[in-house]
């Protein structure tokens, strides 16, 4: 059986993760950090060889939909070196208890493309949810733009579908 936080990590899986900050709260709502941040995520995917599939960037979380090509245990280290990453250049002055980011980042196996489609439309979704924005793709933080084809964001997308 697994545990919580045990992570599936083989070859040419799909993965749907969340890591949320230990304190929710407000933390990524400016424009330099929420680049910054989605920057960082960038360059870990990279460094990691993941491929992304669809992100968002909330003011307390991120959600991301990665493909991992290898057989290895890229998604977790990608999603360490990112937290760490961003804890060094971003704790908010009125985040009263660090760390920044919980320990544990979510990461849910997702079975195939169907299972993708609904998670990139909950991604996409969340900010329209939170009222955020009244349109997914007019969120800044998020792939969705890149699926309306009205622009590109920070994080480079593959094509799954």
């Amino acid at each position: 059986m697994l545990h919580r936080h045990a992570r599936l990590d083989f070859a040419a899986s799909l993965h749907f993760v969340t890591t949320v900050t230990r304190v929710r709260g407000n933390w990524f709502t400016e424009r330099s950090v929420c680049e910054a941040v989605l920057r960082a995520f960038e360059t870990c995917r990279n460094k990691y060889g993941l491929e992304c599939l669809g992100y968002v960037l909330m003011p307390d979380h991120l959600h991301a939909l990665l493909f991992q090509p290898n057989d290895d245990s890229a998604v977790s280290g990608c999603m360490g070196d990112f937290k760490k990453y961003v804890s060094r250049f971003h704790t908010p002055a009125d985040y009263a208890d660090p760390p920044l980011w919980r320990r544990y980042f979510d990461d849910v196996p997702v079975p195939g493309p169907e299972a993708a489609r609904t998670k990139i439309e909950y991604m996409h979704a969340n900010p329209v949810r939170r009222q955020l924005v009244t349109l997914a793709e007019d969120y800044l933080w998020s792939s969705a733009k890149d699926y309306a084809e009205t622009g590109t964001g920070i994080v480079t997308l593959v094509q799954y579908f």
